[in-house]
């Protein structure tokens, strides 16, 4: 009997269930990835994260070939392909069982029960699919209230969620011996590119960046780097991971996105922490490992309600807000020329390396919605294209979070005042010289809201800019925070009494 192990977003050996499991339980075990390219660029995956996804990839086929295995690469276009693709390498290769590990998104169901009926209605075999959750600490069907009703509120989800991890604890990761295959591998480097998927958006004029090089790849990289992470920055997370000038977050979404690290692994270094866990943990890494709930939370939201990966909000009456969606504001939001200092520094940190700091993520989000009066999805899609850990649950929900249109979100009259954020979180304006290069001499005092001392002060040096066209010079804000706040909150209300 031979076995598949068809990878998807799961680029990794440790702690992959399916892969443990396949192995276990036969002699004969084939590795095989679909990209299925075409689907990645509808789904919005940024250019440099879908560079992580093949690096890791080929650092994955390079761990199998060391182990006398061989990873298959094979490029498809949509999800759809997967299907009569598998149904017909099965036939081939003579595969009795396949071992995936799930996904939770609507689309990615679908992929995955289409799979399942094609291989049942094969004629000469019976190819069955096992299916595991090594991507979730855990599984959205076992955490539900006493009427049997899954969460539609975090913190409530927390307290099952953390039960859930007491009382089974987290299991430490396997080591490879139990992988170990007799034979030679080889692997040659896959070099794909994604095709330009279909937008919602106005186009922009930022570049993608296609580049991941400083991201590390490999298993061995990234554990390291969660082992650094715990070991030194953890306990100090909480006072730390709000303020972007500071080296105080993980940096490790992106490989929890695709696949590359599991929240097994990363549970479990904190575990190792504390004798007493969860609750023996230092504040900091509870905090984080409420992150990881987040995380978690979201993913048992999608699964649980397809209707948002289809572009719905949670808060169905909140499809008829009147979002002025002005082409021209946003691409100032996209390119971080807004003349609100935070804002347009998070924006270039965005564009130039593919990652924004978590805080300055709801800081934009909010000034996009709540000041621009521009469509949330419009921002979730710009996301999505620019970011290197883009996660469709998690960004679907922060996007709806910042709205005011999602479950458990900021209330629709909590409007961030960027200066009055920038003041606490970049109290130096540190992390604001060193992405808006105009503001680079602007003294403590008067940066977080400069245009005043730009233009009093030395307008005679070129700094201060009244041409919206100049690019070298600070832009004026383009818009008045408390009149744009009013309009919004006052908009929301109505639209929110009139469903009621």
């Amino acid at each position: 009997m031979t076995a598949l192990v068809w990878f998807r977003q799961d680029l990794r050996l440790l702690d992959n269930d399916a892969v443990l499991q396949a192995c276990e339980n036969h002699d004969a075990v084939r590795f095989l990835v679909t990209p299925t390219l075409s689907q990645y660029a509808d789904h919005h995956w940024s250019r440099i994260k879908w560079d992580l996804y093949q690096r890791q990839l080929n650092a994955l086929g390079d761990d199998l070939a060391e182990m006398g295995c061989s990873l298959e690469v094979a490029a498809l276009d949509y999800f759809s392909d997967c299907g009569p693709f598998l149904q017909a390498y099965c036939d081939e290769h003579q595969i009795t069982d396949i071992y995936v590990n799930r996904e939770y998104a609507l689309d990615e169901v679908c992929r995955d029960a289409k799979v399942i009926e094609l291989l049942q209605k094969q004629n000469e075999r019976t190819t069955t699919v096992h299916q595991f959750d090594s991507n979730l600490l855990v599984p959205p069907e076992q955490i539900k209230n006493g009427k049997g009703e899954y969460y539609k509120v975090f913190t409530p989800f927390f307290k099952v969620w953390l039960k859930h991890l007491r009382q089974s604890g987290v299991a430490a990761p396997y080591g490879r011996d139990k992988l170990a295959r007799e034979g030679v591998g080889k692997f040659e480097h896959a070099k794909l590119s994604l095709p330009k998927g279909e937008s919602r958006i106005p186009d922009t004029d930022s570049a993608e960046l296609a580049n991941s090089k400083d991201w590390p790849v490999g298993e061995a990289n990234i554990r390291k780097k969660a082992q650094t992470f715990v070991r030194e920055l953890v306990d100090d997370y909480k006072g730390n991971r709000d303020f972007p000038a500071v080296a105080g977050t993980s940096t490790l979404s992106a490989y929890f996105e695709i696949g590359a690290l599991s929240p097994r692994v990363a549970a479990h270094l904190l575990q190792k922490t504390s004798p007493e866990f969860p609750e023996g943990l230092s504040e900091g890494a509870y905090t984080w490992l409420s992150e990881l709930a987040w995380r978690e939370f979201y993913q048992h939201l999608m699964f649980h309600e397809p209707r948002l990966a289809k572009g719905e909000p949670f808060q169905a009456e909140q499809a008829a807000f009147p979002w002025r969606n002005d082409a021209k504001q946003f691409l100032a939001w996209c390119n971080g020329r807004t003349g609100f200092p935070i804002v347009d520094a998070g924006m270039r940190q965005l564009n130039t390396t593919g990652w924004m700091h978590n805080r300055v993520r709801m800081i934009v989000a909010s000034f996009l919605v709540k000041d621009l009066h521009i469509n949330w999805q419009w921002g979730e899609q710009y996301f999505m294209q620019r970011l290197v850990d883009g996660s469709f649950p998690a960004n679907n929900g922060g996007w709806q979070w910042s709205a005011g249109t999602g479950t458990d979100a900021a209330p629709y009259f909590r409007v961030f005042n960027p200066t009055s954020q920038s003041e606490k979180f970049d109290p130096d304006g540190d992390y604001i010289r060193k992405w808006v290069k105009e503001l680079k001499d602007v003294p403590k005092k008067h940066i977080h809201n400069p245009h005043a001392y730009l233009e009093q002060s030395v307008q005679q040096q070129g700094m201060f800019n009244s041409n919206e066209e100049d690019q070298t010079r600070y832009p004026k804000p383009i818009v008045d925070h408390k009149h744009a706040r009013e309009t919004f909150i006052s908009t929301f209300k109505q639209v929110k009494n009139t469903s009621e």
